[in-house]
């Protein structure tokens, strides 16, 4: 995860919100300065969800590679 893409994906979701709100144009660098006030929570969001889908792919890649199970012709002692 890249924090300043998301950052910069932030804040033009925060203009495109600012611009329907008050019905004129936002600057990139005003949506900036109202984004910096909200951005820490949503930087912690960020990094919970990446973290979460790092556990999971890990717990699925865990279940996906199980240990190989012992066959049947292994597992029969030879006869004398």
């Amino acid at each position: 995860m890249n924090l300043r893409k998301e950052w910069f994906a932030y804040v033009a979701k925060i203009r495109r919100k600012q611009q329907r709100k008050t019905k004129k144009e936002c600057t990139h660098r005003e949506a900036m300065k109202i984004a910096a006030t909200s951005w820490p929570a949503e930087k912690v969001k960020l990094i919970n969800r990446s973290k979460r889908e790092a556990r999971k792919a890990a717990r699925e890649a865990k279940a996906t590679s199980p240990l190989p199970a012992e066959s049947p012709e292994d597992s029969a002692q030879p006869l004398p």
